[in-house]
């Protein structure tokens, strides 16, 4: 379906998601984002079967040294996160060796929006995002959340479901350096993703406007 100018730019203006509430969603509520689009959207199936998941980071996440603030620099457009317009985090609390806190923000027109979930570790590099209040969540099933990608000093995370169709740049800090961005587009196109999906996430102290990963 061919949207109009009108509603793409207001799509790119507030097609941010909040990590954890998109990956739980997009499996439970909208049939792991296929209602957003085709997978061949998202994924760059020329070089990644598929029937070939994201990969996972060859080591074990450190959930205390993984724990505090991120912030959302980029992420593919969920349909449910279009309020979200800017300064979206997420706050993470180990609870214990096995599951962690998720508090979710972002800014919208309407003021702030939060909301609050559990991450159950699946293995090494893999988690089961769920949120109170949100229908048709099961906290049994297959991983929604994995970190293909994460910076030695714990500074730089990417983050999708294993069907690619729901990915998440995560930072300590909102600014990036043009070395960083470039960094994050060759990550994302290596696994597997059409980096032109990924739209950046205005906030303050960081980009201003939202773009295209592939134009950064």
């Amino acid at each position: 379906m061919r949207l109009s100018k009108k509603i793409t730019v207001a799509a790119l203006l507030s097609a941010v998601s909040i990590f954890g509430a998109s990956t739980a969603q997009a499996q439970d509520i909208f049939d792991g984002g296929r209602l957003a689009g085709s997978s061949s959207q998202v994924a760059n199936l020329s070089s990644t079967p598929e029937n070939q998941a994201l990969p996972e980071i060859d080591q074990k996440v450190d959930l205390e040294r993984y724990q505090g603030r991120w912030y959302q620099v980029a992420a593919i457009p969920q349909p449910y996160s279009l309020q979200c317009s800017s300064d979206t985090t997420a706050d993470y609390g180990v609870i214990d060796d096995n599951t962690i806190s998720v508090v979710n923000s972002c800014n919208t027109p309407f003021g702030p929006s939060v909301i609050n979930g559990k991450a159950d570790v699946r293995s090494d590099a893999s988690l089961k995002v769920t949120f109170g209040g949100v229908p048709f969540q099961t906290e049994g099933g297959e991983p929604n959340y994995r970190v293909t990608y994460l910076e030695d000093d714990y500074s730089l995370a990417i983050v999708g479901s294993p069907n690619r169709l729901s990915g998440f740049v995560l930072s300590r800090t909102p600014d990036l350096s043009a070395e960083d961005w470039a960094k994050v587009r060759n990550i994302t196109e290596d696994r597997g993703w059409w980096s032109c999906a990924f739209v950046t996430v205005p906030a303050a102290g960081g980009m201003n406007n939202p773009a295209p990963l592939c134009t950064i």
